[in-house]
């Protein structure tokens, strides 16, 4: 595929303001690529150059673009920046320059995906004496190349800002939506269908099974995507092999699973009503750690699959020596623990630990320990679709002598005041709470289900948890905070059956003068002037951003607004937090990872039973 092809779906992508929309050009796109260079058009969709937990950092500022824009254009950088300046977006810039260039190089050629693929990875892995000067040169060679619509595009990706705003979900749709001919011919597929369709009419009949159908691929998709999370390995064999592709793809170590999740509930008594007898474990407020262990090579992958291993050398020996297995993906959290007194270090010190530089020093004064409370899978066997009551067993089995890894705590019980004691004498501790867990239920990769529920100590105010928000947009701060160029947030919670963000909260406390700052200098680099595809919000912030950072957000209760979209209905008020705070940034948590809509509507409605006495 020629680049230019890409460039133009881009720019297709990037004017639609429908999802469905948006889907159909992706089907489009995908059923136009070939099957070997399928993954590398996925991973350029999501801004990437592999899977995420690769890491793979083009790792080119501003300055450094600018300098490869005049280079391929024969402007000097100070018109470039000036350019910059004017446009807020390097990619109009390379557009706009590129249409007016002043010098082409003797040597172009026509640039191809696999081209700009290749030249863009070495960019990002080029390292040494001179690489910042190798990378400009490399950047350069493409754009004096490219087209001026491919120039705006190729500039893009090395800064990280695509502004396609395309999330994962609506890629396995237009998959889904490509592969409903080859479903239509799978007598089974079609069969389980069947079994559940409840139109009468044929023609209503036959609209909702194909309806039914696709949604069906899409899960499937999904489903594999959860242990498996590399979106262009997946394509390409759904791309060769079509629906039986599927079957080709394992739980591997070294490839991260997409973590399981808890749903809440406010008391000791409706845990028990839910789930009867169950596991009641410690619930630990540090990191949430996959570990994966392949004979002598560990690698440990963060709540959000980012590749931390270089992070935490100790839990990274303590698998080589404690696991007795050859091959195992395990699950804890880890935080800083004094074993000598019994205290566990607040969130703030253990966060300490996340960080490139001086990571022995660190390791040396706040050591972690990792309190594990899953096993996934143990020398070629998986074993989510067990039982929790199994896994707990096999993990029990698995961990060997020593102080680095160890089981949660956990008690058994079908007793509500025995899980209320238990919970109190858990923070009583300092740590956040207990988490309950369903003693036959699987292990639901990717999900948030009743299988796990989290009990967690109550803030002052009457929401009794706190909610993971993303923020869409900052308005400008005025008075004492103008010098910070931030003075409040617009946040919103994530719809997963829309795949968008809807508006929740505009949150102006509990911002630190440091993290007032730290929030501009990180939201002022995603900013942009029109609302993300992704994005319902009626209020208009001064600047919009890309659904990309989380916080954390205590509030005194959730109420009805006319101006925030989550929750909303047709002609009906949505879903807002009234008197919100910010907690801290989850640099833990995905976007898609936030608090949902569903969960939100589901806490609205338990604290107005609470209410009103019912």
């Amino acid at each position: 595929m020629q680049f230019k092809v890409l460039a133009r779906f881009f720019e297709k992508i990037e004017r639609v303001s429908s999802r469905l929309a948006m889907t159909d050009l992706l089907a489009e796109l995908i059923a136009e690529a070939d099957s070997d260079e399928i993954a590398k058009v996925i991973y350029l969709l999501q801004g990437q150059l592999g899977p995420a937990f690769e890491q793979i950092e083009i790792g080119m500022g501003e300055k450094f673009v600018e300098e490869a824009i005049a280079k391929a254009s024969g402007y000097s950088r100070g018109e470039v920046h000036k350019l910059f300046k004017e446009k807020g977006d390097l990619g109009l810039v390379a557009e706009q320059i590129l249409k007016k260039r002043k010098q082409r190089s003797l040597f172009s050629a026509e640039l191809s995906v696999e081209k700009v693929f290749k030249n863009l990875r070495r960019i990002a892995t080029v390292a040494g004496t001179g690489s910042q000067q190798l990378k400009i040169k490399l950047l350069a060679e493409l754009l004096n190349s490219a087209s001026p619509l491919e120039a705006k595009y190729l500039v893009r990706i090395p800064l990280g800002h695509l502004r396609l705003g395309i999330g994962d979900p609506t890629i396995m749709d237009a998959f889904a939506l490509n592969l409903l001919h080859e479903a239509k011919k799978n007598k089974n597929l079609v069969a389980e269908v069947r079994k559940v369709l409840k139109e009468k009419k044929e023609e209503k009949r036959e609209e909702e099974e194909e309806r039914k159908l696709r949604a069906r691929i899409r899960e499937m998709i999904e489903d594999k995507y959860n242990v498996h999370s590399d979106l262009g390995s997946i394509a390409e064999k759904l791309k060769k092999s079509g629906l039986a592709g599927l079957n080709r793809i394992k739980i591997q170590p070294g490839i991260p699973i997409r973590p399981t999740l808890a749903e809440r509930l406010p008391s000791a008594k409706e845990i028990i009503e839910k789930l009867g007898r169950c596991a009641v474990e410690s619930k630990y407020d540090g990191f949430r750690l996959a570990v994966h262990k392949d004979a002598d090579k560990v690698t440990i992958f963060s709540r959000k699959q980012e590749n931390v291993t270089a992070m935490f050398p100790e839990v990274a020996e303590a698998t080589k020596k404690q696991i007795k297995a050859k091959q195992a993906i395990f699950e804890g959290e880890a935080l800083a623990f004094n074993e000598q007194t019994g205290e566990y270090h607040p969130f703030q010190v253990t966060m300490q630990r996340k960080r490139k530089y001086d990571v022995k020093k660190m390791a040396e004064q706040f050591p972690l320990t990792l309190f594990c409370f899953d096993a996934l899978y143990v020398n070629g066997k998986n074993l989510m679709k067990l039982p929790f009551k199994e896994r707990r067993k096999r993990l029990h089995k698995l961990i060997g002598k020593g102080k680095t890894i160890v089981l949660t705590d956990s008690i058994e019980t079908s007793d509500p005041k025995k899980v209320k004691k238990y919970f109190e004498e858990n923070v009583e501790k300092g740590l956040e709470g207990i988490i309950a867990k369903d003693l036959n239920a699987p292990y639901i990769a990717g999900a948030r289900k009743f299988a796990w529920i989290k009990l967690k100590r109550s803030y002052r105010g009457e929401l009794s948890d706190s909610i993971d928000t993303v923020i869409i947009g900052y308005f400008k701060g005025r008075g004492q905070r103008a010098k910070f160029g931030l003075g409040a947030l617009l946040t919103a919670v994530y719809d997963k059956k829309e795949d968008s963000f809807k508006s929740i909260a505009k949150i102006g406390t509990g911002m630190s003068e440091e993290q007032l700052g730290k929030l501009h200098k990180m939201l002022s680099k995603i900013k942009q002037s029109k609302k993300p595809v992704r994005v319902e919000s009626e209020l208009k912030p001064d600047f919009w951003v890309e659904p990309k950072y989380v916080i954390e957000v205590i509030a005194d209760e959730i109420t009805r607004s006319p101006v925030h979209s989550a929750g909303k209905g047709q002609g009906g008020a949505g879903l807002a937090l009234r008197f919100p705070r910010m907690v801290r940034i989850r640099s833990d948590r995905k976007p898609d990872e936030a608090t949902s809509v569903e969960e939100v509507a589901a806490m609205f409605k338990k604290q107005r039973h609470v209410k009103t006495g019912a």
